[in-house]
């Protein structure tokens, strides 16, 4: 699954695993035992219209569902 965020400046990303805070600047996530920040910026706005509301930096990172 892909999971959405937003990091501390408004950028809105997109991940391939599950990411966590890491930091408090950036996020990261572990990919079988190793850190991966590999993240896709998405356009302002993004976001909102994929799951229905806004995204800031101190919500935790929102799994798409099929």
């Amino acid at each position: 699954m892909a999971y959405v965020c937003v990091d501390p400046d408004g950028q809105e990303l997109i991940f391939r695993n599950k990411p966590y805070r890491c930091d408090d600047r950036y996020w990261a996530f572990s990919y079988y035992g190793t850190r991966d920040r590999f993240a896709i910026g998405l356009p302002p706005g993004s976001i909102a219209k994929l799951i229905g509301r806004e995204l800031s930096w101190k919500d935790e990172a929102i799994e798409l569902k099929d």
